[in-house]
Order: C-alpha cells, then structure tokens, then sequence
C-alpha cells in the first residue's frame, strides 16, 4: 500500500523541496499514490509519489481544488496503463470492479453528512452481499486500518467520478 504522506527520506532523495513544504504536498498527494498503486497492480514502472507529484506539477494536474482526473489518467495512461476520467453512478460500481480496479471521489473517512469528493482512493474489487463491500486502498492514515466499506457508507460521500482502467488480468498486465 502507498501513503500520500511522503517520508522525509523520500522527499529528500528525490528532490521535492524544490516544490516547497513536504507536509502540505502530502495532503493533497491521495490521487498520486493511488495512481502508484494502480501501476504497481498492472506491473508499471512506479515512481515515488514525489516524482509522481513533480510530473503531476509539470503537466498542470494539480490545481488548489486538487488532482484533476483527466490529468491523473494521462498519467497511467503515459506509464502504459489506459485509463479515463468519467462520471459512475454508485450503484455501478460493483459492476465496473468485476473487470478492472478504478479510483474514485470520495470524502476522507466516508462520511454521511452530506460532504461529497475532495478525496482519492483506489477500489479493488468487492464482496457480493446485499450491500456489497468495497475492498478499497486509502492512502491516507484512517486508511491503514480501513481497507473495507459497505457500498452504503460509500454511496453519500462518493461524487460520482471515478479515474477508469483497462481490465487486469491475473499476471498484473492490462488486456
């Protein structure tokens, strides 16, 4: 699992103090570790989020209201995995898992106060119940110990949007 809250170490090595202040970069780093993980699922070459934070800076993915999807998709895209920015109801969800893992707007921690996006997470795949289980990555610390959430717990903090990939087989390589 990676971490949108980059190490010191990391930062250091790979030149990210040229971008300013580590703590603030990482608050707004969830949409670039989750696209490393999805490289690391399809067998891509991934960079640390720091490298994946100064190529998201250089081609203008980053914005003050956070990562722009169609960005983050270019990005896999470059790196050898297709993928699209597009608008998923909640409930097809489930039924976009079954061919390919996705990363989609949620609010941190999957509140149901009326809050929707301004949160990256990767979904992986499901667990069919009445209410299906989401079995998701979530760069950020409440993540670390949540990798399971009821589709209804996701469904009112989910904007709809979601960052789409070419189905993964099971030796990690796109189809």
């Amino acid at each position: 699992m990676c971490r949108q809250l980059i190490a010191p170490a990391e930062w250091d090595l790979h030149g990210g103090w040229a971008l300013g202040d580590r703590a603030e970069w990482s608050n707004r780093a969830c949409g670039l570790a989750s696209l490393r993980m999805i490289l690391l699922a399809y067998g891509r070459e991934a960079p640390t989020v720091t490298e994946l934070l100064k190529l998201a800076v250089k081609h203008e993915v980053l914005t003050p209201r956070g990562a722009l999807h169609a960005g983050i998709a270019n990005l896999a895209t470059d790196f050898g995995v297709p993928a699209r920015a597009e608008p998923i109801a909640a409930e097809s969800l489930v039924d976009r898992l079954e061919e390919a893992p996705l990363i989609m707007s949620v609010t941190e921690q999957f509140p149901d106060d009326g809050r929707a996006g301004g949160h990256l997470v990767l979904a992986r795949g499901f667990e069919d119940r009445a209410d299906p289980t989401i079995f998701i990555r979530d760069p950020s610390a409440w993540g670390q110990t949540n990798d399971r959430v009821p589709l209804s717990r996701i469904a009112p903090s989910y904007t709809g949007r979601a960052i789409t990939f070419a189905p993964l087989n099971h030796n990690g390589a796109s189809q």
